[in-house]
């Protein structure tokens, strides 16, 4: 897997992806940003959570999971014991963060609006100013084994396409629209990404990769 550079963005989100960065010649090691992100999310989504459970749910393998979690663990965001591992209160710190610019993944019935029997979102708040095509978004999610992804904004209250639709809604009709909205509550100037996968961890996974290339 190829290295990943440093992450920039937002400061909270920033440490997970870079926690993926040995920073020290070795290995390259078989996760990346995403998965450390996805895994501190699923953490942060239970009261406790065992290794393997945590590793299906974030798409690793159960030695990755042990590498994320010392990782996490290191920076005082995550304990183990027996039962499982759980947040410390700087971890539920910066959960709190995270959840200020990110909302989601939130699992989306299968739809035509992307490609993926399992589909999932997320929303970036304010985070129009640094769409484009939405090109670059999709990419990303298929490089880390999406199907695809399709990147809106929700401006005056609608769904637009960059150059493309202005009213997704009236354009391409669906029930999503309205998962969407009831599950991200999208504001105005945010970032709604939808992704689709051959599994839900894979939806997720490509989710988020695809919302740090706007971070």
């Amino acid at each position: 897997m190829v290295k990943e550079s440093k992450y920039a963005g937002p400061s909270s989100i920033a440490t997970l992806l870079n926690l993926a960065d040995t920073g020290s010649p070795g290995p390259t090691p078989s996760f990346v940003g995403p998965h450390i992100l996805l895994a501190f999310m699923n953490v942060a989504d239970s009261s406790y959570i065992g290794r393997k459970p945590l590793a299906m749910k974030s798409g690793l393998g159960e030695g990755a999971a042990r590498s994320v979690l010392l990782r996490l663990r290191k920076k005082g965001f995550v304990d183990v014991i027996r039962s499982g591992c759980f947040l410390t209160r700087s971890g539920k710190r910066l959960a709190s963060s995270i959840g200020s610019t990110m909302s989601g993944p939130l699992s989306i019935p299968n739809s035509s609006l992307t490609m993926g029997e399992y589909q999932a979102a997320l929303t970036l708040r304010g985070m129009a100013v640094n769409l484009h095509s939405g090109i670059e978004q999709r990419d990303s999610a298929i490089r880390i084994g999406a199907l695809g992804a399709t990147t809106y904004m929700f401006e005056s209250g609608r769904f637009k396409v960059p150059g493309g639709s202005s009213d997704c809604e009236k354009d391409f009709p669906s029930p999503a629209w309205s998962a969407l909205k009831k599950g991200l509550a999208p504001k105005n100037r945010d970032v709604v990404i939808l992704c689709g996968a051959g599994s839900e961890v894979g939806a997720r996974l490509g989710a988020i990769a695809a919302a740090v290339t706007l971070l």
